[in-house]
């Protein structure tokens, strides 16, 4: 597996693109000045998704000799640390969110009023930054929001995915263990397709509003991803036959981004990852602008902006808002053209020293403080005792 986390270095840069592109969005829907596909910030949030499943699957395959899924201890371990991993930065931002929620939701009314259209749609969010009701918050920090179409889009964060992550976390274990009782092809098979139908009822029944934040909306591009990092292992036909799969949940008729151009947008980001992975066995011209690829993904600059990820993607919001409609109010005749660049030579700079300090300060430490905690769970490795 050494060869393979080597393999690996192209994801840190995937997911600060991934983080770049919803920060690029949100300025585009903020300024009025769009450029189709980079003004969906949802697609960069499922291109999260899919590295999230592939990361899960991934470490399972690396740890499963050492943290087996049949011995509950191991799901506690795990749980600790992905709640460390999350939890830390999301509470500091969350309490920014409630705290200053009438202030950002004045900002955002401001950004509005210079926009053709745009504060009639606005004002339909006005819970999103007003509801401070203890339900809100409890809601938000037990991370149940994300089940609920009352509370699921209910901050100035965009923390649905966050609430869409955690429900994954929790049920991984009991996922990992149907996969082991009837093997990966059978096993995902069977959870794919119970999702698209729990999925397919929820929607109907009008459980599903505002936010696509229910794991059954949301689990086939986790099990893109799983299904990717499945075919490490495999040998042969199985590695074609797990891209195949992989590229086939995507057309599951579950949450946003249905049509053909999403769609092939996400086959293409299956396959890239792919092709990632194994590039050395494409032939030369391809394995060269792959590899390309891999190195613009991979160098210091893109795994440093992927460490920052996580934080610039909570915190942007917070900086974004307020620049927005300071913009508005201070320019008002601007272009939205200008506008849009004002935003981002702003935002970016303020985002990403604040992601920086949060990743020093907060996540690290929440990190290495989940480890110390699973160690109570963790059983001794006989071969080194």
């Amino acid at each position: 597996m050494a060869d393979s986390r080597h393999q690996l270095a192209f994801l840190d840069g995937l997911r600060g693109l991934a983080s770049l592109w919803v920060l690029v969005g949100h300025a585009m829907f903020l300024t009025g000045y769009k450029i189709d596909i980079v003004a969906q910030p949802d697609m960069a949030v499922e291109l999260f998704i899919i590295i999230s499943g592939f990361l899960m699957a991934f470490h399972y395959q690396l740890r499963e000799a050492r943290e087996p899924w049949t011995d509950p201890n191991t799901w506690k371990v795990f749980w600790i640390r992905r709640f460390f991993r999350i939890a830390p930065l999301y509470y500091i931002c969350l309490a920014a969110a409630l705290w200053f929620g009438p202030d950002l939701w004045a900002a955002r009314l401001e950004a509005a009023s210079v926009m053709r259209g745009a504060m009639a749609e606005t004002l339909t969010y006005s819970g999103r930054y007003l509801d401070q009701s203890i339900t809100n918050i409890l809601l938000h920090v037990s991370f149940l929001f994300g089940m609920t179409s009352t509370h699921n889009f209910r901050t100035a964060l965009p923390d649905w995915s966050i609430g869409l992550e955690m429900q994954f976390y929790a049920l991984f274990p009991f996922l990992m263990l149907i996969v082991m009782r009837f093997g990966w092809v059978i096993g995902m098979t069977i959870l794919v397709a119970f999702a698209w139908v729990a999925g397919a009822w929820l929607d109907r029944n009008g459980f599903v509003i505002g936010a696509y934040s229910i794991l059954a909306m949301k689990f086939h591009l986790f099990a893109a991803g799983m299904l990717i990092a499945m075919s490490i292992r495999a040998e042969g036909k199985m590695k074609w036959l797990l891209l195949i799969a992989a590229c086939a949940v995507i057309f599951v008729p579950l949450g946003g981004g249905r049509s053909a151009m999403h769609r092939a947008i996400k086959i293409m980001v299956v396959l890239g990852f792919f092709a990632l992975i194994y590039k050395d066995m494409l032939p030369a011209l391809a394995r060269r602008a792959v590899g390309a690829l891999d190195a613009l993904f991979s160098n210091r600059a893109s795994r440093w902006i992927g460490d920052l990820s996580y934080g610039a993607y909570l915190i942007h919001l917070l900086v974004m808002l307020p620049v927005c409609g300071w913009l508005a109010a201070t320019y008002p005749d601007m272009a939205a053209f200008p506008r849009f660049w004002a935003a981002l030579a702003l935002t970016i700079p303020i985002t990403y020293g604040l992601a920086w300090l949060a990743y020093r300060y907060v996540e690290l430490p929440g990190i290495a403080l989940g480890r110390q905690v699973a160690g109570r769970f963790r059983k001794p490795n006989p071969v080194l005792a």
